[in-house]
């Protein structure tokens, strides 16, 4: 007899953060719901991280490592190796806030019918330790200016993701067109206004800013389909939103220099 695919496929991209995968894997071997695959693709590490793969004892563990041409990419290689019911994409770095998310998301799924994709709430932490929860947003008044939710608090159904793949042309903006594709094709979403996913405030969407304007204006027009008019008042939106985190993490960045006295 076949063996049962898992719940869970978690998904992980990393290339040269071999630290960040120890945290992500010590994140997943603590959860106390033990129905998922772990599917790491590296990108070719020269740091540590295929030894850390070989050495690592993580049951349901599989991983390639080899070039490829940015992190859609090989979130796209680790969709088709994936075989679970669900499908989370928690990069290097990135954990779980407590032993029990993944049992929780487990509750939430069971529903009849089962929803297309769940959108949960994340937990942004700032260098001097302080977080703070973003709960998820209404699908279909959030769609036209950004994600519902951060893409590692997003659980999507196999069945949804049939045909959608993540578009490798952006470089930062990939998951906002993948839930826009999804949306067009229509979907059955479900919230959990929990933290499902923990990250250090201040990756590639804050350092590549132009991108962050330039790439959701052409997903709101080629996809969504919507009026420059539309577009250009989302821009401004998203400018503010920008804008109102950066000061965060550099009031949070000012504050933990100063308690270790730097």
């Amino acid at each position: 007899m076949p063996n049962k695919s898992p719940l869970f496929s978690i998904i992980t991209v990393v290339y040269n953060d071999v630290g960040g995968l120890a945290l992500t894997k010590s994140s997943i071997a603590c959860q106390t719901f033990t129905d998922f695959e772990w599917i790491v693709i590296d990108g070719g590490s020269n740091d540590g991280a295929v030894g850390f793969l070989e050495q690592c004892d993580q049951s349901g563990l599989s991983w390639v490592s080899e070039k490829d041409r940015g992190i859609y990419d090989a979130m796209n290689k680790g969709m088709l190796k994936s075989s679970g019911e669900y499908l989370v994409f928690l990069n290097a770095g990135d954990t779980f806030p407590s032993s029990g998310t993944l049992a929780q998301v487990s509750d939430a799924l069971a529903v009849v019918p089962k929803p297309d994709v769940l959108f949960g709430g994340a937990e942004y932490k700032f260098p001097d330790g302080k977080t703070l929860f973003r709960p998820p947003k209404m699908v279909v008044r959030s769609i036209w200016h950004g994600l519902p939710a951060n893409h590692q608090a997003t659980y999507y159904s196999r069945g949804i993701l049939d045909g959608v793949q993540y578009d490798i042309k952006y470089r930062i903006c990939g998951d906002y067109y993948l839930i826009a594709k999804l949306y067009k094709k229509g979907f059955t979403p479900a919230y959990l206004d929990k933290p499902l996913v923990r990250f250090e405030v201040g990756g590639a969407s804050y350092v590549n800013r132009r991108l962050l304007f330039w790439e959701p204006f052409l997903i709101q027009r080629d996809v969504l389909m919507q009026p420059v008019l539309w577009r250009a008042a989302s821009l401004i939106k998203r400018g503010i939103s920008t804008l109102g985190m950066i000061v965060l993490q550099n009031l949070h960045r000012t504050k933990s220099k100063n308690q270790n006295g730097g």
